[in-house]
C-alpha cells in the first residue's frame, strides 16, 4: 500500500513532455485557385489541362454587367483543373481554374485531433518523419486551418472517421527539397505519408496516465 501511495505522489510531481501527434501528407507543389473577378457569363476558356501558363496569361474571358473581363493566371504554373465551360454562369470569386505551382518546396499537411486546436499556432516547431527517414526533421507551422476546411481535408483523405470530435489541419513546407540518408541525398515522393509531432510543453506524469485529470490539477 505504501509503495502505491509513494508512486502516486511521484506521478503527481514528476513532469513529462507533452506533444500533439498526427499524420502528415506530403504534396509536391501547391494548388492555386484562379477566381472570377466579377459575376458573369463565360465567353471562352483559353487554357487546357496540363498546359503551362505564365503570370498574367488569360485563362478565360467573361461577359459581365460592366462589360468584358479577363480571368488571368496570378503566377507561372501548370493548369491542373478547369472548373467552367463556355456559356456557364459564374459568381465573383468563384474558381474558374486551379493551377499547380511546382516552384515551391514540397508542402506538409498534418491532421491533429480537434482538442489541440487552441494550442497550435503559426511559428511553432513541427517535427516530421517519413518512412525512409532514420530521424525526424524540423520545420515551422505556417498556417492553422479552420474546423470546416480541416474536416473537408480529412474527408478527402478518407480520414474523417479517425477524428469523431473534429480535426485541425496545419500546413507547412519541408526545410529543403532533399534530405540525407546514409550519406546520400533523397528526394521527397509526392503523396507519401508519415508521422508528425508538435511539442506542447510539459504535464504531470499522473495526467499522462489519466488525461481526465488535466483540468483538475494545476
Amino acid at each position: 500500500m505504501g509503495a502505491v501511495v509513494t508512486l502516486g505522489v511521484l506521478a503527481g510531481m514528476v513532469r513529462v513532455d507533452r506533444s500533439a501527434r498526427g499524420q502528415v501528407l506530403l504534396q509536391q507543389g501547391e494548388w492555386v485557385d484562379v477566381p472570377a473577378p466579377a459575376a458573369g457569363r463565360v465567353m471562352s476558356v483559353d487554357v487546357g489541362l496540363t498546359e503551362k501558363v505564365k503570370a498574367g496569361q488569360v485563362v478565360a474571358r467573361l461577359e459581365t454587367a460592366t462589360g468584358a473581363a479577363e480571368v488571368v493566371a496570378p503566377l507561372e504554373a501548370i493548369v491542373g483543373r478547369v472548373a467552367v465551360t463556355k456559356g456557364a454562369q459564374v459568381e465573383a470569386g468563384q474558381p474558374v481554374a486551379a493551377l499547380m505551382n511546382r516552384n515551391v518546396l514540397p508542402s506538409l499537411n498534418v491532421l491533429f485531433p480537434e482538442e489541440y486546436r487552441q494550442e497550435l499556432a503559426p511559428g511553432m516547431t513541427l517535427e516530421f518523419q517519413m518512412p525512409d527517414m532514420r530521424h525526424p526533421l524540423e520545420t515551422v507551422i505556417e498556417q492553422v486551418e479552420g474546423p470546416e476546411e480541416s474536416l473537408q481535408f480529412a474527408k478527402v483523405q478518407r480520414r474523417a472517421e479517425a477524428y469523431p470530435k473534429g480535426a485541425v489541419l496545419i500546413r507547412a513546407h519541408v526545410p529543403a527539397r532533399t534530405y540525407e540518408r546514409d550519406g546520400k541525398k533523397r528526394v521527397y515522393q509526392d503523396g507519401e505519408s508519415g508521422r508528425a509531432y508538435v511539442k506542447l510543453g510539459t504535464q504531470r506524469l499522473l495526467v499522462a496516465w489519466f488525461p481526465g485529470l488535466r483540468d483538475a490539477l494545476p
